[in-house]
């Protein structure tokens, strides 16, 4: 054919596709033959190009992207779109993102073959990893603990949304570890606050040998405070560790849906995170943020993510927390036992802080030099410790048990009653300000004898700190609830106890019958009563009737000569009724007690 103005010879560029397809005109066609002749067939007006596959991986999972760069015939680059598998497989964000200049030719499975066509791009591909979890992860030359880092190109790390202020930047120098030494006296803070959430916060990159060890840390540290205490900042100052934090931009809130909670805190491995502002006003937002408290108890006190099904019916995998957590709230959370056996309380008085030094750190944390030191501390461990990373989580297995079994002594020589789940949060917490200390002797910062002061004024902070948060959990105890609660409703008049045989009319209020020494108590209207007062003060009593009566039996204070918690009696010679016999003088001992009984014996698994 003869090239002229009206008829140009048309521009075939076969340099951009693995075959069928080709570049004609500025345009993306497909090679196909008719009639023992081939012919270019236009697909798009457009020529699009694969520039990298990534791989987005997460821990558990791993999913495809595709960055798809485009040149429209006219010459107008397109914007580079990053998609998915499925949107690869359906083409729809073509029109979406792209819009006019995303027009494909009207033809049957066209859409498949643009989709074909991107996939046989000739020019090399990157092929690049994204990962979305923070923390340690085994490559083939060993251990690396992965964080969102500018100047780290090999493993880039991403997180979305409130978390993007976790990153790592340069470690710090070595003089300035003399702020983190500073730290473990009352640098900015009380001891019985610093070196506890120094413990907590220096225990987040243990976690994963602690898991294969068997003895991953199950508790939330919290801080309690009056409004103005400045414990969010104290909580953003820890968690600027592993990041840039101030008090009004944390990680997550108890404003957030516990569902995006938990969707989060997987994704924060071996890094602490802060769950802030437990401060419920009025009675629905109450009840929602107590909810997400004993969510966030069960999540990081059984370590368990939710179960899911894929919409193929597929089971996914389970996405369990895997750093520490540290909550900040204006009072305890008002949850069930087991929820507030979860929790290590730390209860910070409005002139705790001291302004000027803070003020100092928190500028630290705004230089990047607080994350510095945490860079230099999960080098140390790497080196130190992970060229056989089996014997790591042994030495730490033994280490916990060891400590678990001092404070079980310790807590029984002292006669302090306590959960079964805390000697547990006491060897953890010992475990953390042990690896901290032991860095800075080898940094030469501490001496061997701070090391042996610190580890035994932080043992007895423990101690004392156990002796007041157990009380909180004994306060919390649905039995002693119960108790108190009946009794403030027959003190009150609210309801009453008929005497037993004296044939009267029973009112609304009335929950049971009484002799001399037995309370013979309906116990359906009773623990309705109860959870109606708890309700207007404000107060969460959940516990179903039936565990109740279970409880009050584990404790001794139900009195039957049977297995059964309920006993027929008669009323009066014509009805027979159902009771629960609690003794008057039990019941009094039990609100008059200095010291309630534990829930179980200390140093026993506790399986709530």
């Amino acid at each position: 054919m003869i090239e002229t103005m009206e008829n140009p010879v048309p521009v075939i560029d076969e340099s951009v596709y693995h075959e069928p397809y080709v570049v004609k005109d500025d345009c993306l066609c497909e090679r196909i033959k008719v009639k023992d002749q081939v012919i270019e067939v236009k697909l798009a007006d457009f020529v699009p190009v694969l520039k990298a596959e990534v791989t987005l991986d997460d821990g558990a999972d791993q999913r495809k992207l595709f960055r798809v760069a485009g040149t429209y015939k006219d010459g107008t680059v397109l914007p580079e779109q990053t998609v998915s598998a499925d949107e690869m497989q359906s083409m729809k964000w073509l029109l979406q993102r792209w819009g006019q200049y995303g027009t494909v030719i009207p033809r049957q499975n066209v859409l498949g073959k643009i989709s074909h066509a991107i996939l046989l791009t000739k020019h090399e591909v990157r092929n690049e990893t994204v990962f979305l979890q923070t923390g340690w992860r085994e490559f083939p030359n060993g251990f690396e603990f992965l964080m969102p880092n500018e100047n780290v190109t090999d493993k880039k790390v991403e997180l979305q949304g409130k978390l993007n202020r976790y990153k790592f930047t340069v470690p710090c120098e070595k003089d300035d570890l003399i702020f983190l030494s500073a730290m473990l006296e009352e640098s900015f803070a009380p001891q019985r606050i610093i070196l506890p959430m120094l413990a907590f916060t220096f225990l987040c990159p243990l976690n994963h040998f602690l898991k294969i060890a068997g003895y991953e840390p199950k508790f939330v540290v919290i801080i309690i405070g009056k409004t103005g205490s400045r414990k969010s900042s104290l909580a953003a100052v820890f968690c600027s560790f592993y990041g840039n934090f101030t008090a009004s931009d944390l990680p997550m809130s108890f404003h957030d849906t516990a569902n995006s909670i938990l969707a989060d805190i997987y994704y924060l491995k071996d890094v602490l995170t802060c769950i802030d502002d437990f401060h419920p006003s009025g009675m629905h937002k109450e009840q929602e943020m107590r909810e997400i408290a004993q969510c966030i108890s069960r999540y990081y006190g059984d370590r368990s993510g939710r179960g899911r099904m894929n919409s193929r019916l597929e089971k996914e995998n389970a996405k369990p927390p895997m750093g520490n957590a540290v909550e900040t709230s204006e009072s305890t959370l008002g949850i069930c036992e087991s929820g507030e056996a979860r929790h290590f309380y730390l209860e910070l008085d409005e002139n705790d802080i001291v302004l000027p030094e803070f003020s100092e750190y928190q500028k630290l944390a705004r230089q990047n030099i607080l994350s510095g030191m945490m860079m230099r501390y999960v080098d140390w461990i790497k080196e130190k410790y992970l060229s056989d990373a089996k014997s790591f989580a042994d030495l730490l297995r033994e280490k916990f048990e060891s400590y678990r079994e001092m404070f079980i002594r310790k807590l029984s020589e002292r006669g302090i009653k306590a959960h079964t789940r805390t000697p547990d949060m006491l060897a953890h917490l010992k475990i953390g300000l042990e690896y901290l200390l032991e860095f800075l002797v080898d940094s030469e910062q501490i001496g061997e004898n701070d090391f042996k002061k610190y580890t035994e004024t932080f043992d007895e902070l423990l101690l004392q700190n156990t002796a007041a948060n157990s009380e909180i959990i004994i306060r919390e105890n649905p039995v002693n609830v119960f108790c108190e609660k009946i009794k403030s409703l027959l003190d009150s008049g609210r309801c009453y106890t008929e005497p037993r045989g004296s044939g009267a009319p029973r009112q609304k209020n009335c929950i049971g019958l009484h002799d001399e020494n037995n309370y013979y108590l309906f116990m359906d209207t009773a623990h309705s009563e109860v959870r109606k007062l708890c309700a207007e003060q404000g107060e969460h009593f959940t516990i179903k009737k039936n565990d109740l009566l279970k409880q009050l039996r584990k404790e001794g204070l139900i009195e039957s000569k049977t297995s059964k918690n309920t006993i027929s009696i008669r009323e009066n010679s014509s009805s027979v009724v159902n009771v629960t016999v609690i003794a008057k003088s039990k019941l009094n001992d039990r609100l008059c007690a200095a010291v309630s009984p534990p829930s179980a014996e200390v140093g026993e698994t506790a399986e709530q």
